[in-house]
């Protein structure tokens, strides 16, 4: 036994994984280091195990379920739960889940390796997960009844809880003591024999349900497999000298080793919108995780998406563009957690020549490979909303590339996962076994899944769906544009209080499909599993792309590493923001309590919806619209849900910071005013029906900018900026330069100017001209300073309602005038 000291500087070491990703460093990934190298045989735990590693039946074919001719083992199918179902059903899947996560634990070489800490200090040693499932399914009978006392008190302490990733920065948290490896598997010994005499001797009856106590018996199994594949991740992050393929582990595709080189022709397909019907029935007969209940119907508009998941060949060609180094195709977190990593290729890739020659291997569970240029390309949803931008940019499409969304992913499915004539074999996981299950043979088995290979696979080796997309389950994750969310009806299991409740917090992203890894209920139709965004899984992700995102966006209660608004704003200025962002973004409760208070409170998106609908009418272009005079962007997101391409402009830095974080980030923190020195704390969101990547925020002068710049526009809006201008007459001299020939421009305006900041030289109105008469008014100042080629098309009146704190208000009714330019 180590002594505590020893451990402790184990893991202080860069050598013992920490701070630097191992697959960064092909040679000594490959070599380790000479110490390490040296007598690696001769430790305990060395592979192959001894045969007291086995606590279970081990992996010998015809006494481990799942074991197959070649001496691999895979998966098989969950257990019949129904009236028809057995007790040796039972026991036979809970061997077979027992004896995959000790199969896959024997490929860890040496005691040390158990408790080297994660080259990122954001999760435990193995040696945690090793003993971690155990100690839930301990804990669970427990809480079910069947169990009256905990085996090990010490275990189902220290191993009882895991970890999420809060943030990417939240590191040392592991500097513990673990017991031997030795004691960890005689606890693992007892489990087995308590969980296998409670499955053949409990008291408990078929059918399971949801409310009986057996559900902690097979909640316990799915459990265990959610580990399976997290610690298959975390092997996969260890130096590769460190790990050993285990032969009973099943094998890697074979397209890695005889034709990495070849690349698979990804191109859009278009998906008919319908209707979608989420959540899974309550008596379904499998198990399902408390997320997985409830309901929710989707009216999905029709959209494009992907036929194959992006391959790690069309990620190369991100990856040699700079796409890294691109501040642009990244949202703020995403940029910090780039920058934070110095990350410059996907965290699987391993370098094989020097930075800039873009040579890159595959570090698989337990190999390094050539990179199969054909696989899907394993990355974290940071990453891959990172590539859709650069893309987009790339291609200009009609509308930005994006993640697939939770609804739409439903809707390029194979029709028979929603069949219901099936019954409840409409879940392929419970037909095959992963030896069947990517054989094609029955038409819904075209999955790589369920351990059907050790690895990823080619995205178009395996038949597509009857929609024609191929891997809508299986090969890898896909990370979808929903934060993860509560369906109606959702109710906490009291089995596993804070299973998913913690994540409801706009910090987790869905993931579906499952991987090559994922078994039973996390591959199957109706598995909703999430991480953070940052978080590295057997993941990746297909693009889609149409006029409106059905995604779900919950609020933050955080920021993923990011900061939130410019902490280093002047106070004057950062008041006139937040002032901004109530009149953007404030519901209306927000900015007037009262049900019979003054008309006006959203003006923002009245005058949006003006233009937009004066331009229809018209018989305008709705392709560019330009927002002059864009303040935080709540017109300018406004203006994305018709047209394609909108830019923000606005003179004031403070502002268009505001509105870029809102654009990245979807929501922004702001204070609200409601008495001198009391502050109220508002989440200000942008509409989910918003595609932001439509939309552009610029700092300019009105008065300067030129259409060599920025290009014309179809409609622009100048909404109550003209007064707050030096020379207003110059700023509308430019919107006439940025009007297209038949292009329409709206212009509101209260009329009223000061000497403050307009000189009275520069007045468009306001004034005696001469005459007698009236006087010049405003509107004929715009008239004139847009030029002949403008006609006047409508005035009309638009109620302004400002909050300046909870009692006080400015209410002003502003005249918009419609222009339309000659063609």
């Amino acid at each position: 036994t180590r002594s505590k000291e020893s451990r402790t500087m184990a893991a202080k070491t860069i050598d013992s994984g920490a701070f630097r990703n191992p697959n960064r460093d092909l040679y000594v990934n490959l070599m380790g280091t000479k110490k390490q190298a040296e007598g690696e045989q001769k430790k305990a735990f060395s592979y192959p195990r001894d045969p007291s590693w086995w606590t279970g039946p081990g992996p010998v074919v015809g006494a481990c379920p799942g074991m197959l001719e070649d001496g691999t083992i895979t998966s098989i199918p969950f257990p019949d739960i129904t009236a028809e179902g057995t007790r040796q059903g039972v026991l036979d899947y809970f061997k077979n889940t027992w004896t995959l996560t000790e199969v896959l634990f024997s490929g860890l070489l040496g005691e040390d390796t158990f408790t080297r800490t994660p080259w990122h200090q954001l999760r435990h040693p193995m040696m945690f997960y090793f003993g971690h499932v155990g100690v839930v399914y301990v804990n669970k009978l427990r809480v079910a009844g069947f169990l009256k006392d905990g085996i090990d008190d010490r275990f189902e302490q220290i191993m009882e809880t895991g970890v999420d990733e809060m943030s990417w920065d939240d590191l040392s948290k592991n500097e513990m003591e673990w017991p031997p490896l030795q004691d960890v598997v005689g606890y693992r010994k007892k489990v087995y024999d308590a969980v296998c005499s409670c499955i053949m001797e409990g008291d408990w009856s078929f059918p399971i349900k949801t409310t009986d106590p057996a559900w902690a018996i097979v909640m316990g199994t799915e459990h265990e497999r959610i580990h399976l594949e997290t610690s298959s991740v975390l092997i996969r992050e260890l130096p590769a000298h460190l790990v050993t393929k285990p032969k009973e582990w099943p094998t890697a595709h074979p397209s890695c080793f005889s034709s990495p080189e070849k690349r698979a022709e990804n191109a859009f397909l278009p998906v008919k919108g319908g209707t979608v019907n989420l959540g899974k029935p309550l008596d379904f007969p499998s198990f399902g995780w408390d997320n997985e209940y409830g309901s929710r119907t989707v009216e999905v508009e029709s959209f494009h998406a992907s036929k194959h998941l992006i391959t790690n060949g069309e990620f190369l060609d991100f990856v040699k563009s700079g796409g890294y180094t691109q501040r642009d195709y990244w949202t703020e977190a995403g940029w910090q957690w780039r920058r934070f990593r110095n990350v410059l290729f996907p965290t699987f890739w391993v370098p094989d020549g020097p930075v800039g020659l873009h040579q890159y291997k595959l570090r698989l569970i337990f190999e390094i490979v050539s990179l199969p240029l054909s696989w899907p390309v394993d990355c974290n949803a940071h990453e891959a909303a990172a590539y859709c931008n650069w893309k987009s940019s790339m291609d200009r499409p009609a509308h930005p590339y994006r993640l697939i969304s939770e609804c739409e992913h439903n809707l390029i499915r194979h029709s028979a996962t929603t069949d219901l004539s099936k019954g409840r074999l409409r879940d392929f996981t419970l037909k095959y076994p992963g030896s069947e299950m990517s054989t094609g043979s029955n038409g819904d088995n075209n999955y790589n899944t369920q351990l059907a290979f050790g690895s990823s696979s080619p995205v178009d080796a395996l038949p597509p769906s009857d929609k024609g997309f191929f891997d809508t389950f299986g090969n890898v994750w896909q990370w979808t544009s929903d934060d993860f969310n509560p369906l109606d009806g959702f109710e906490v299991s009291p089995l596993y209080l804070d299973f998913s409740t913690p994540c409801f917090d706009g910090l987790h992203t869905i993931i579906l499909g499952g991987s090559f890894v994922s078994t039973s209920d996390l591959c199957s139709p109706f598995s909703r599993f999430h991480f953070r965004p940052h978080f590295h899984q057997h993941a990746g992700f297909r693009m889609a792309y149409g006029p409106s995102n059905p995604a779900k966006i919950l609020p933050k209660q955080g920021t993923n590493g990011a900061s939130v608004s410019n902490s280093d704003s002047q106070p004057q200025q950062q008041a006139v923001v937040n002032q901004a962002m109530t009149s953007h973004y404030g519901l209306r409760l927000d900015v007037v309590p009262w049900e019979n208070g003054p008309q006006g409170a959203n003006f923002v998106t009245t005058i949006a919806d003006l233009l937009t609908a004066k331009a229809k009418k018209n018989g305008v272009p709705l392709t560019r619209a330009l927002d002059l005079g864009c303040a935080v962007g709540g017109s300018t997101f406004q203006l994305a849900l018709s047209f394609p391409e909108v830019v923000g402009i606005d003179a004031s830095p403070s502002m268009v910071d505001a509105a870029n974080e809102i654009k990245r980030e979807g929501q922004r923190t702001y204070l609200r005013l409601d008495e001198d020195g009391v502050l109220t704390e508002i989440v200000a969101n942008v509409d989910n029906m918003v595609e932001r990547t439509r939309v552009s925020f610029f700092v300019d002068d009105a008065t300067s900018i030129s259409p060599a710049v920025y290009g014309v526009f179809d409609c622009i809006l100048l909404a109550n900026a003209l007064e707050g201008m030096s020379n207003p007459a110059a700023a509308l001299e430019r919107v006439s330069a940025l009007t297209s020939p038949g292009g329409m421009v709206v212009v509101t305006c209260c009329n009223a100017w000061y000497h403050s900041t307009t000189p009275r030289a520069q007045w468009l109105g306001g004034f005696e001209d001469g005459s007698g008469g009236e006087g010049s008014k405003t509107v004929q100042g715009i008239q004139a300073a847009l030029g002949g080629s403008f006609e006047l098309v409508e005035k009309c009146d638009v109620p302004r309602l400002q909050r300046i704190h909870a009692r006080g208000y400015s209410w002003e009714v502003v005249e918009a005038t419609v222009w339309r330019k000659r063609a």
